[in-house]
């Protein structure tokens, strides 16, 4: 979630569907799904510890929908922001505490008890982790925001091993290029190109928290505007060229980029927050450029911005708050998606934000930003259609959804809480 325009919010690393290797990360479908979900969700008077929620997920199940444990991490205000979108293999959890600038390491080996496995800031003099992506050899390669003790402009990638300890970094800073624009988000990788595709966004800084020495002013960052994109070779983290993604005429659909993501093809899309969808051309070639191929309603207004996609098959699915709700499109020809379903929420859904996929069924995990809601909506690849789970809900409750707004958890009474990263597994 971005804290701007004023709370701009966001994506990142949704590499959703694309693994390491560049290929989808699924195994075949059944009716059975992830018997687990779980949900990264943050205190929200930051009074009582953040926490990892597991919620029962198995539509077979008697308790389908119930909150099953948490794991409080024994810290509030973290601001529980991103996790990976895709079960980890080695069942290792990577999850991020935004203003906190920490990454918290979750084992999910019994996934109704999880555990604290690592934590960490900094690595490699970078600072800010935000998006993580699984690579092939189990490490993640992710973007931290700035360089040093503030939040700042000039960040890089950072590659960890499973217990967080830094492998070799690189720095996103591009002589040809405006420091002041350099804001590694997310990030996609395509190892049969031997590359790694990053976007450039602030993620801005709510008011409440003390930004650290060496930070820019709070109105600086919460007014700083990006449209860059930025092309790594992926086996020396080498960057090889940055793109500002052109804007359309009248609009600023360029603006904010967001998730970059690896289509089944091989073809390159990056979504923005002022939800415009691009393809990057040429992506090998010394003059990679970008196009505007598809736009979203909404991303003029803070409650608008469109956030994190999913990709399934041939279809590119996104979450869009205007609605509220969720749009797919067919991709099946990059240069010119086509709009093939929608779904829309209850306003009481609103500001639809982050999601990620069960691989196993086809099913789509929705949170909204800022908000205390968990959603479940199916998929069908071959018909292209959405609809929402009405039978995910809380034993005994008769609407959809998961509330998140309650006094009462399984590590105690806590009060209410904030939502974000959520994924199916294992």
């Amino acid at each position: 979630m971005r804290y701007r325009i004023l709370v701009l919010v966001t994506v990142a690393l949704c590499f959703t569907g694309i693994s390491g290797s560049g290929k989808t990360a699924t195994a075949a479908p059944t009716s059975e799904g992830s018997p687990y979900l779980f949900v990264w969700a943050g205190d929200a008077a930051r009074q009582s510890s953040d926490f990892l929620a597991v919620i029962d997920a198995n539509p077979a199940s008697s308790n389908y929908g119930r909150i099953v444990s948490t794991l409080p991490v024994g810290a509030t205000g973290t601001v529980p922001h991103h996790t990976e979108y895709e079960f980890p293999q080695d069942n290792l959890l990577f999850a991020n505490g935004w203003v906190a600038g920490r990454t918290f390491i979750f084992d999910l080996s019994q996934p109704s008890k999880p555990r604290i496995a690592e934590q960490f800031e900094d690595r490699a003099g970078y600072s800010f982790p935000h998006s993580y992506v699984r690579l092939a050899n189990g490490h993640r390669l992710g973007t931290f925001q700035s360089h040093g003790e503030g939040y700042a402009p000039g960040g890089g990638l950072v590659e960890v091993d499973a217990n967080g300890s830094a492998i070799r970094s690189a720095s996103a800073v591009d002589p040809a290029v405006d420091k002041d624009l350099i804001w590694p988000y997310s990030l996609a990788v395509a190892p049969q190109l031997d590359l790694a595709i990053s976007s450039s966004t602030p993620m801005g800084w709510p008011k409440w928290a003390k930004l650290p020495p060496g930070s820019w002013p709070l109105n600086k960052i919460n007014s700083q505007v990006t449209a860059q994109v930025q092309i790594w070779r992926l086996s020396d983290l080498r960057l090889s060229n940055t793109i500002t993604l052109p804007p359309d005429s009248p609009g600023k659909h360029n603006e904010f980029p967001a998730e970059p993501r690896v289509l089944p093809d091989g073809s390159i899309y990056v979504n923005t927050f002022r939800c415009g969808l691009y393809r990057i051309k040429d992506v090998s070639s010394a003059r990679p450029s970008a196009e505007l191929v598809y736009t979203f309603p909404g991303g003029d207004s803070d409650h608008t911005l469109c956030a994190v996609p999913v990709v399934v098959g041939h279809y590119w699915i996104q979450t869009v708050p205007a609605l509220p709700g969720l749009i797919a499109l067919d991709v099946s020809h990059p240069e010119k998606p086509v709009e093939v379903s929608r779904l829309k929420f209850e306003t009481r859904f609103a500001m639809a934000h982050w999601m990620a996929a069960d691989r196993r069924n086809h099913r789509l995990v929705v949170t909204g930003m800022d908000q205390n809601w968990v959603l479940v909506a199916r998929f069908d690849p071959d018909k292209g259609t959405l609809s929402l789970d009405e039978t995910f809900h809380e034993p005994g409750a008769a609407e959809p959804g998961i509330s998140f707004d309650r006094q009462q958890w399984p590590h105690g009474k806590a009060g209410p809480a904030i939502v974000h990263g959520a994924l199916f597994g294992p």
